[in-house]
């Protein structure tokens, strides 16, 4: 054989090879699709109140400890897990955070009991850490083989949008599959796409580790991202604005629930609730410019949200009439529950490129910290009068709006 003939056949090896991991990266960007969807189709969305006071026998002081609980563990696995990633690859973080949480949800239905519910919250945290970064990196770094990094925006919301529907269509299959086999069925049946997305997942390639995809550990990200808004008055002033009012947006999902029971609401309208909620974040969040223009100011919408929220918390904390209720709990959470996007994209023009990603991680701690301490005030508040919390919350929304610290002139581009 000769010289030409030699390099020739070699550089047809190499095209083969380029196009065989080219079309692994690609099926990597398909896989990663399903699994969006699949990772968020969880039955239990609209009865979790149900499951755990009806099956589990909870209080809902109880409940919201266990979320405490669960909150303090995702931070305590963050690191662990971190370098499982860094070590091991993402593939197998994000495989083993779907194998532990199909775990987990069988350890939920296991046996109506406080610590074994606990030990629930406890592995659902540590897959939930392990997913920490593992999906996102492993979306990025195939697109950085593919050389199609600049798409990376659009994937994203792609595949966020796909998660948000796995979750509408759950919610509304729960409520029918609830009223029909009772919370604990929903719970039960939300292992199978966690197991498939788990098996799935087999099917992933390793991508090379960039640079770009790789994270700090929690500590360093924190003590990075107080630096940034210590430096910044208008980003700390909404930062303040952001987390405040996402605090309250968050009980709006753990309290409608209890609230439409206590008026018998039939549970197979729950699911059809919960998607109305998801539908109108959808919507709003897609309608952020018109609305900017319209409100005659980003300031606002940051205002009329915040308001809107609050009122949608009075409404269905005053009334018994249960349309008023729906309504004002679509208010609480569709309204609240979108702000932080938003906001977030507000924040974003105060950060500097390249400590974007740890200032947004340091938000996100600073909130969740927030939820572990006071959860268990709010769960014990609420057994005590649920409508003395809900009109509290809404007060306290609409007065922090109306004199909120945030001016226009932070959120101008």
């Amino acid at each position: 054989m000769s010289k030409i003939e030699l390099a020739s056949k070699q550089t047809e090896t190499r095209v083969k090879q380029d196009d065989s991991s080219l079309k692994k990266y690609k099926r990597n960007i398909n896989l990663l699709h399903v699994l969006s969807f699949l990772m968020g189709v969880h039955f239990f969305g609209a009865v979790m109140i149900a499951f755990f006071e009806g099956w589990g026998g909870m209080t809902f002081t109880q409940i919201m400890l266990l979320e405490s609980i669960f909150t303090g563990a995702i931070f305590l696995f963050e690191i662990p897990t971190g370098t499982i990633a860094d070590k091991f690859g993402r593939k197998l973080s994000l495989n083993l955070g779907n194998a532990i949480n199909t775990v987990a949800v069988l350890v939920y239905i296991a046996y109506p009991n406080f610590w074994i519910l606990a030990l629930g919250e406890i592995i659902w945290a540590l897959a939930v850490a392990l997913n920490s970064g593992a999906y996102e990196a492993l979306v990025y770094d195939s697109l950085l083989e593919l050389g199609r990094e600049k798409e990376s925006k659009k994937i994203y919301s792609r595949v966020r949008s796909l998660s948000l529907g796995g979750m509408v269509m759950g919610t509304i299959a729960g409520g029918f599959i609830a009223s029909t086999w009772g919370a604990w069925s929903t719970m039960a049946l939300s292992a199978i796409p966690l197991a498939l997305a788990a098996l799935l997942g087999m099917f992933l390639v390793e991508p090379t580790q960039h640079e770009q995809s790789k994270k700090d550990s929690p500590w360093q990200i924190f003590q990075k991202g107080l630096k940034t808004i210590r430096k910044n008055k208008g980003l700390k002033r909404i930062i303040m604005d952001s987390i405040i009012l996402s605090v309250i947006a968050y009980y709006s999902v753990w309290l409608w629930q209890s609230r439409l029971m206590a008026l018998g609401v039939n549970m197979a309208y729950f699911g059809l609730i919960h998607a109305s909620m998801v539908i109108i974040q959808i919507l709003l969040l897609n309608m952020i410019q018109p609305l900017e223009k319209l409100l005659g100011s980003k300031k606002g919408l940051v205002v009329f949200t915040g308001v809107g929220m609050g009122v949608g918390f009075v409404l269905f904390g005053i009334t018994d009439n249960v349309a008023f209720v729906i309504l004002g709990i679509l208010l609480a959470a569709g309204l609240g529950m979108s702000r932080r996007t938003f906001m977030t994209n507000y924040m974003q023009k105060h950060i500097d490129s390249g400590q974007r990603a740890t200032t947004l991680s340091t938000v996100s701690m600073m909130q969740k910290f927030l939820l572990m301490v006071i959860n268990p005030l709010i769960g014990y508040l609420t057994e005590y009068s649920i409508t003395g919390v809900l009109l509290g919350l809404g007060v306290l929304a609409i007065l922090w709006s109306l004199f909120t610290p945030v001016k226009e002139s932070y959120l101008e581009d």
